[in-house]
């Protein structure tokens, strides 16, 4: 099977309310608030090492029964950048979490990379992913 490493574009950085330890790396975050600067519009966005997804791709990632992952509470607030930027209401958006191995399942972190399958790298397209940087694997 192959494999992609997606790089989403990043609209923002973790608000005031992210809770996290910096003693271990990549950061362990246990509370995630993104604060949103600007958006262009895919339906996944990054701060590493957290990716957050809008509600609709989490629930079509759902209903597909692709491996891998699972959905948190995620805490939206805009900058005051973002407050002038961006002008449409944003969607619901959901904290993608990781529960399988990269290169293994839909969806995997290796470090702080997110690698996912063919399937899932459809879905994430057919959701939006104009600003992403998308790259073949390497297999391992």
């Amino acid at each position: 099977m192959t494999y992609y490493i997606v790089e989403p574009e990043v609209a923002g950085d973790f608000g005031d309310n992210t809770v996290f330890d910096r003693t271990v790396q990549p950061a362990e975050v246990t509370r995630l608030e993104y604060r949103f600067t600007n958006w262009l519009g895919d339906a996944i966005l990054e701060c590493t090492p957290c990716f957050i997804v809008t509600e609709t791709l989490a629930k079509a990632v759902t209903v597909a029964g692709l491996s891998g992952a699972r959905f948190d509470d995620v805490e939206i607030s805009l900058s005051p950048e973002g407050e002038e930027l961006i002008e449409e209401p944003l969607p619901h958006w959901k904290w993608l979490r990781f529960t399988g191995a990269p290169h293994r399942e839909d969806f995997g972190l290796d470090k702080s990379t997110l690698v996912v399958s063919e399937q899932a790298l459809e879905l994430l397209r057919e959701h939006g992913l104009e600003y992403a940087d998308v790259e073949e694997a390497v297999p391992l």
